[in-house]
């Protein structure tokens, strides 16, 4: 028996099946299954869900894989093939790719072909290639809890029913670890509470973080807790690097730690807008050099300017390149424009007035997570009353002994600096700022590079049942911001 997947891919079940035996999670192709899914559904159930052959313990010519087919740091593709032959002494194999993926394809006689070379290590053999297997292992590992075997066949069979109906379709990490056996998690996002404001708060959430991550978890943390940039730090006679530095560290996180199946981790990565860095924080992450030099141009706001002017960065061009684009416009009143589009002419002039390129410092930061302001309802009534809004946190710089001790037991566990005040702490105004300033550079960032994300927090708060509980809402996922 065989079975067509991609319009030249065939497989071998019956030595597939032969191959599923040495892996007991996994339940046999039968002629009954017919759900492979399509396009896209199919890359991504194949991809992220099914039971793979990670060992490559069977690995041999003709098996069907999943592969990255272009391997680019920052957007590698993933798709469909078939091995052609493996050469095991260096590690890599010719594959076959499906005509459906080839498009991504730049090498000419590759996406010619179809044939591609590729490392091993980029090369998975998926041994459940319909969704009845994927539904037949979740049943069997759901229903495992029962005490008796005439239980565990009762529940297989009443869960594998609404999953093979598609009556439920279970989280993502639910489909790729339920009856696995293996050690991930069945959540698919999770939110941390606040962080200590300290070395070993900060190490223990990026620990529990990294260990979310691993198990194939996303992870949402609210950084307001953490002190400001060039707030004291007395136990060590110096200064802090600020609530940003910190939680770009954390966000480094989702580049370092590999997650079940090829799902990228995802995080979600928050500040309040009362928070002294939340300016930084913002403008931390723009990409955008020609948003960074509108908002120096535009803003009233000084330190706004100051850490647009820190993010851009800017390369005066070398004599050659003033030569080659001076020579460019030189063919401006010859007919025909020596060739050169009006487009090239304009760039060319564009350059020569700017004297140089403009980019951004430091292109990879934060990177590794999505970034939201929690705005509030005393930030959201100074931007209607066009009113100023103070940035403050803790003083921690004033705090006597006693009161330290206070901080780091407790404002961890409060995590808003209202609640903090109205305790009867002590709280520092770092400055002030329009709120229409603020309010301006959130949405001018967000239109032009669709960060940050805004969480309105006081709603939230205000309409969760976590309340009935003694909960209350700290952050959210990466699913739960408006974009």
């Amino acid at each position: 028996m065989s079975v067509a997947l991609g319009q030249k891919l065939n497989i071998d079940v019956e030595r597939l099946n032969k191959d599923i035996r040495l892996f007991p999670q996994v339940h046999p192709i039968t002629p009954d299954m017919k759900i492979t899914h399509k396009g896209v559904s199919r890359l991504v159930m194949l991809d992220r869900y099914t039971f793979k052959d990670t060992e490559k313990l069977t690995l041999t010519n003709g098996d069907f894989v999943v592969l990255t087919i272009k391997e680019d740091p920052k957007f590698p593709a993933r798709g469909l093939g078939q091995i052609l032959q493996i050469d095991w002494e260096e590690k890599r194999a010719q594959v076959l790719v499906d005509e459906e993926f080839r498009g991504v394809l730049d090498d000419p006689e590759e996406s010619s072909t179809g044939v591609i070379n590729r490392s091993l290590d980029v090369i998975e053999k998926p041994l459940e290639l319909f969704y009845e297997q994927i539904a037949k292992r979740n049943a069997t590992g759901l229903a495992s809890v029962e005490t008796t075997e005439e239980k565990r066949q009762e529940w297989f069979e009443k869960f594998y029913h609404e999953l093979v109906s598609m009556n439920f379709v279970p989280a993502g990490r639910v489909l790729y670890g339920a009856g696995a056996d293996t050690d991930v998690t069945y959540f698919n996002c999770y939110v941390m509470p606040f962080v200590q404001d300290s070395r070993e708060g900060i190490s223990e959430h990026r620990k529990q973080v990294m260990e979310i991550m691993s198990r194939g978890g996303g992870v949402g943390t609210n950084g307001s807790t953490l002190r400001p940039r060039n707030a004291l730090a007395r136990g060590v006679n110096g200064k802090s690097s600020g609530s940003v530095s910190w939680l770009d560290d954390i966000a480094k996180l989702t580049h370092l730690v590999e997650q079940g199946g090829s799902r990228r981790g995802a995080q979600m990565i928050m500040l309040a807008d009362w928070h002294p860095d939340i300016i930084e924080f913002i403008i931390s992450k723009m990409q955008n050099p020609k948003i960074l030099r509108f908002l120096i141009e535009t803003t009233n706001d000084e330190t706004i300017k100051r850490y647009a002017k820190d993010k851009l960065k800017f390369t005066p061009l070398t004599e050659q390149e003033k030569a080659m684009y001076q020579g460019i416009l030189n063919y401006r009143s010859i007919p025909g424009q020596g060739g050169f589009s009006e487009g090239i002419m304009a760039e060319a002039e564009e350059k020569l007035t700017t004297g140089g390129n403009y980019s951004v410092h430091n292109s990879e930061f934060l990177t590794g997570a999505n970034i939201s302001v929690c705005l509030t309802k005393e930030f959201m009534e100074a931007v209607e009353n066009d009113a100023e809004y103070e940035l403050r946190f803790p003083d921690v710089e004033g705090y006597n002994p006693q009161e330290m001790k206070t901080y780091n037991e407790e404002w961890h566990n409060v995590g808003d600096v209202r609640e903090w005040e109205k305790m009867g702490n002590k709280v520092r105004v770092y400055r002030k700022i329009k709120a229409k300033e603020l309010w301006n550079l959130i949405n001018i960032c967000a239109t032009y590079s669709a960060e940050p994300g805004i969480f309105f927090i006081d709603n939230a708060n205000d309409m969760t049942n976590a309340k009935a509980y003694g909960q209350k809402v700290v952050a959210t996922n990466p699913c739960g911001r408006v974009a």
